[in-house]
């Protein structure tokens, strides 16, 4: 008999604390709350989710939040679903509030990666609320603060696209902007010293640096006003990312760029340094020294070269407009084409070189083929590089009116067509007759 009243006590024990147990996670409707678990996820395991909506609908209605996570993770893809066949303007638009209001439930009561989470959100807004740029926008930048510097490259990108986005159609000041560039770019720098040899780091750095200059925020005076607070010569990095911005946006003239590119090439003396200072003695109007630290810059050993190939026709074109020696400009040319043969730039240029070359001698026929061969150049460019058809033309429009006449031409024994060989102060190309009628 003792035996039977302990064991009747033992199972009312086990039968009330089970009880609370139950109620404690699965609320006090904890029998509606587990059989809808059980039927929604049956149909969710076969992805019929038109099934499991009702179920699911009426879990998220009895249970509370603490009864399953994946009662927000699998709700996502039902109510995505719904939404997709939902025809219903109002309704779908009360869905996808029932949607988004998942990733904010799932924060609040489960230890997840918020960054992630929102992250999710985020993209769901992108999806669905496109034409609100600004809550995309805010929904970005909140899963980067929440993600920080573990943020995966695309929300990084995301976060500064939907900001420059936001800029243009007014929503955001320039001061906005440049205070969200500051925090994700500091998210992205910290993963590029944590990770210095991973490409997709490294690109997405380069992305959010284009992204920026391109916002139209990037001003002279907008960026001098975001960098001149942080500049200590000492730290590297923020002396590259000054010189770096302040260099791509044409922003050389004022004394933050002179302190940052003399402060980087005392740190670490190399190529981007040395062609920095030669920018910046240009921007002086000191050419001596310019050209000094162009040719530095083409000559240090760790210059890449695509880098050697833009920093040779900047120096050509520094020959050209103020050194005035277009036979030098010329040779300069040709050291970067030697790199890269089919860059258009290096066609105009040459172009304008020969354009601008005065020739020794009486034969007016020698002097006038120059034209020729510039003429040639600009041709050769814009079929390389459509995009420089209308310069190309505009030039070709101009320099063929220098063209001889064609009665001049018949005195010298030119010939429309003909082969000819241009030599004009110790440089020489061929090309052919043309002639004016």
């Amino acid at each position: 008999m003792k035996n039977l009243r302990f064991i009747l006590l033992m199972t009312l024990v086990f039968f009330v604390t089970g009880q609370v147990f139950a109620q404690g996670r699965f609320g006090k409707d904890s029998a509606d709350c587990v059989r809808n678990l059980s039927f929604y996820q049956d149909y969710a395991k076969q992805n019929n989710f038109r099934e499991a909506y009702p179920f699911w609908k009426d879990a998220m209605l009895h249970c509370p939040p603490t009864a399953s996570q994946n009662l927000y993770i699998n709700g996502v893809k039902i109510m995505k679903y719904m939404i997709a066949n939902t025809q219903d303007a109002g309704l779908r638009q009360k869905r996808i509030d029932t949607l988004l209001n998942l990733y904010d439930t799932r924060i609040a009561n489960y230890r997840v990666n918020k960054g992630d989470v929102y992250a999710f959100k985020a993209y769901d807004m992108m999806d669905y609320m496109s034409k609100d740029k600004v809550a995309v926008y805010e929904a970005f930048r909140k899963a980067v603060e929440a993600g920080g510097d573990r943020s995966d490259a695309r929300t990084i990108i995301m976060a500064m696209q939907t900001a420059v986005d936001a800029y243009q159609d007014g929503k955001i000041t320039a001061e906005q902007l440049i205070a969200d560039y500051n925090k994700i770019s500091g998210y992205a720098t910290a993963q590029e010293k944590a990770k210095p040899n991973d490409e997709q780091v490294k690109k997405m750095n380069q992305d959010l640096e284009s992204l920026f200059a391109q916002s139209g925020a990037a001003s002279c005076d907008n960026l001098v006003a975001m960098f001149e607070p942080s500049f200590d010569p000492k730290d590297k990095d923020i002396v590259v990312r000054i010189v770096k911005m302040l260099g791509m946006n044409e922003c050389t003239k004022n004394d933050l760029y002179y302190k940052a590119v003399e402060a980087y090439h005392e740190i670490d003396p190399s190529s981007g340094s040395a062609f920095a200072l030669g920018r910046m003695f240009l921007a002086k109007n000191e050419i001596d020294k310019a050209v000094q630290y162009y040719k530095e810059a083409i000559a240090h050993p760790e210059v890449t070269e695509e880098e050697k190939e833009r920093y040779l026709l900047e120096l050509a074109t520094i020959y050209l407009k103020d050194v005035n020696n277009p036979v030098l400009a010329i040779q300069t040319v040709k050291q970067a084409q030697a790199i890269n043969s089919k860059n258009a730039k290096a066609f105009m240029l040459l172009g304008n070189i020969w354009a601008a070359l005065k020739c020794q001698g009486d034969d007016e026929i020698a002097k006038k083929s120059i034209f020729w061969v510039a003429v040639d150049y600009f041709n050769r460019a814009k079929s390389l590089d459509s995009s420089l058809a209308e310069e190309a033309n505009r030039f070709i429009s101009t320099y063929s009116q220098h063209f001889p006449l064609q009665q001049d031409a018949f005195m010298y024994d030119v010939v429309d067509g003909n082969p000819y060989t241009v030599n004009c102060n110790g440089i020489t190309e061929q090309t052919r007759v043309r002639t004016r009628k």
